[in-house]
């Protein structure tokens, strides 16, 4: 797996703080949330500390975000979408038992923007701030849907390139079109052993009321689990990407 640098290890480590709603979450906490040795997380929240981007409370030793982080915050990303996603994420964990993920499109990368825990696994799928590729990957791909075959190529040019993704990974790019043929006829992706080896994700477009491609929904989990309920999972995605949709349509 490709080393994260020191940027994106303090964006995981920031971004933890949102898969639990608020809580005030210690070093050990954070270090199983990132993957991290205690030593770097405490080292990383020091430094955090210290430029007002998180703080401790003196009592519980315990971080939390500090205010002038979460004031950037404020304006940032859609929240409707992610405060709509959120429970219908949760109801899609409880009913497969995998992980579920948020995804939205940043550039020529599928950015997690929204996670929600299984009790069944502990790291299947992308962390939040996770950026993948688009070509070797369900949410990747299901955010290709609706877009033309030079748009595709532009996208995941560089990519394809790459010598570092799993052998079930669209080699070239008339692979990697007639792979999105079949996906966007069914209306949703599945990659099993593409970027990752042992891991398999179903992912399904979300669409916002004008019918615009906004986000895709993600159930990932180990293969040997996962591979045999591809029909289960589709179903369980399509309730919770309809569930989504109809929430955004009463956003004012």
């Amino acid at each position: 797996m490709q080393q994260q640098s020191t940027a994106e290890r303090v964006a995981a480590l920031l971004l933890a703080f949102g898969q639990r709603d608020g809580e005030d979450l210690g070093v050990s906490d954070l270090a199983r949330a990132t993957g991290r040795e205690r030593s770097q997380v405490s080292r990383m929240l020091h430094a955090l500390e210290r430029g007002g981007l998180v703080e401790q409370d003196p009592r519980t030793r315990r971080y939390r975000l500090g205010w002038s982080l979460l004031v950037l915050a404020a304006g940032a990303g859609d929240a409707a979408l992610l405060r709509a996603a959120r429970p219908v994420l949760r109801k899609l964990v409880a009913r497969t038992g995998e992980v579920a993920l948020l995804s939205v499109q940043r550039g020529n990368r599928s950015l997690t923007v929204l996670r929600e825990e299984s009790s069944q696994s502990l790291r299947a799928g992308g962390w939040v701030g996770r950026s993948s590729p688009m070509h070797c990957t369900a949410s990747g791909r299901g955010l290709l849907f609706d877009s033309d075959d030079d748009l595709v190529e532009a996208l995941t040019a560089d990519d394809l390139l790459a010598p570092t993704h799993g052998l079930a990974a669209p080699r070239d790019l008339g692979e990697l079109l007639e792979r999105l043929d079949t996906e966007r006829r069914r209306g949703y992706a599945v990659a099993s052993e593409e970027v990752e080896i042992g891991l398999t994700s179903v992912a399904m477009p979300v669409r916002d009321p004008a019918g615009e491609l906004i986000a895709v929904v993600n159930t990932s989990g180990p293969t040997s689990r996962l591979i045999t309920r591809i029909d289960e999972a589709v179903l369980r995605l399509r309730a919770a990407t309809s569930a989504l949709e109809g929430a955004l349509s009463r956003v004012p």
